[in-house]
């Protein structure tokens, strides 16, 4: 067998291996940050007054539904090692778009609805041309969408909120602004369908496979004939599209839409993926793992409010979270280095306890 032959089959099996390994790495996280996700619920329901009332659990479910749909495929994005800075600046985008179709087409809601997310997928495209097909890094392209889409937002809308109605009463927004089964809201059960499609999609999938292939070695996985570059572009459409569906969501839930939504929701998101335990360094991660990441910030941050602490002090303590997490990935990345740290410690601490004689 020729060289030329044999090297795919050799990419393939480290790949596999690979691959089978961040697998056990996976499940060992996700157990740890169940165990966290659970002690905090625990906590936060004895200590904190109201936690447990069922309406404080619907709207910690309906804040977190928004956080959720995007945390899907940002938690794609992460693990074949890409990055999406610009979506809370297309969120505020599309939802101006929908207030204009709404307001200014005099579109139904449905149509209105459509626009926001057709809206999202043609920024998501834009975005995947200028980083996949042009080459301009990720943090580059995006950090430039970031500011664009903001400024279209607010320039579109004129620095104020578009108002509109639903005068039927049967628009888009009996479905984004309703809820079932004794009070669940409606943003819940869109967030939990797009979680189980995205996780059934990373797992049960070949794409999903291909994603993983992506992040972790991008060169054996373009050697077994992943098409990687497509891979990544969809992934940003996909970005872009979850985006317009949230826009088009709080819109028939709100009736409005206003230039400034959005603002930091780019950075809610990527805490919820990392302390989700997705890793930073691409090729692992689960979209369960981001379903615990979105809901420890929602129970961290709607613990706090009812405990009394101050804003500012709910963005130190979650920043505070994201820095011990993004360590211990680091540090489990290079355990072996760390290893060998603390056993050269001791044995200097060893040597100067007991000098020779």
């Amino acid at each position: 067998m020729s060289a030329d032959a044999i090297a795919p089959q050799r990419s393939r099996s480290e790949l596999g291996a690979r691959l089978r390994a961040l697998n056990l790495a996976t499940v060992g996280r996700q157990v740890a940050l169940t165990v966290v996700a659970v002690g905090l619920f625990t906590y936060f329901s004895i200590a904190a007054p109201h936690f447990l009332s069922s309406a404080n659990i619907f709207d910690m479910a309906r804040v977190s539904a928004f956080l959720l749909i995007v945390a899907v495929p940002m938690t794609y994005l992460f693990i074949a090692l890409q990055l999406d800075l610009s979506i809370g600046s297309v969120y505020g985008f599309c939802a101006v778009m929908m207030g204009v179709a709404a307001s200014s087409w005099h579109a139904n809601l449905w149509v209105a609805a459509l626009v926001a997310v057709a809206f999202g997928i043609a920024v998501g495209t834009v975005n995947g041309f200028v980083t996949q097909v042009i080459g301009v890094p990720a943090f580059i392209a995006t950090l430039a969408g970031f500011s664009l889409f903001r400024g279209l937002a607010i320039g579109v809308a004129g620095g104020n909120p578009i108002s509109y109605t639903d005068a039927s009463g049967r628009g888009f927004s009996s479905i984004a602004n309703g809820t079932i089964l004794g009070g669940v809201p409606d943003q819940a059960i869109w967030a939990l369908a797009v979680c189980l499609l995205g996780g059934f999609v990373l797992r049960f999938t070949r794409f999903g496979a291909h994603i993983f292939a992506t992040g972790g070695n991008e060169t054996a996985a373009m050697a077994t004939g992943i098409k990687t570059r497509r891979v990544k572009f969809a992934l940003f459409v996909l970005s872009g599209a979850s985006c317009g569906l949230i826009a088009a969501l709080q819109g028939g839930w709100l009736l409005q839409g206003d230039p400034s939504t959005g603002s930091g929701f780019e950075l809610q998101v990527i805490a919820a993926v990392i302390v989700g335990g997705v890793a930073i360094t691409g090729g692992n991660g689960s979209i369960y793992g981001t379903l615990l990441g979105v809901s420890i910030i929602g129970m961290l941050s709607n613990g706090l409010v009812l405990l009394g602490v101050q804003a500012n002090w709910q963005q130190f303590y979650v920043g505070l979270l994201i820095a011990i997490v993004a360590a211990a990935e680091v540090g489990l990345n290079r355990r072996d280095e760390v290893r060998r740290l603390f056993r050269r410690f001791w044995r200097s601490r060893s040597a100067k306890s007991h000098p020779p004689v």
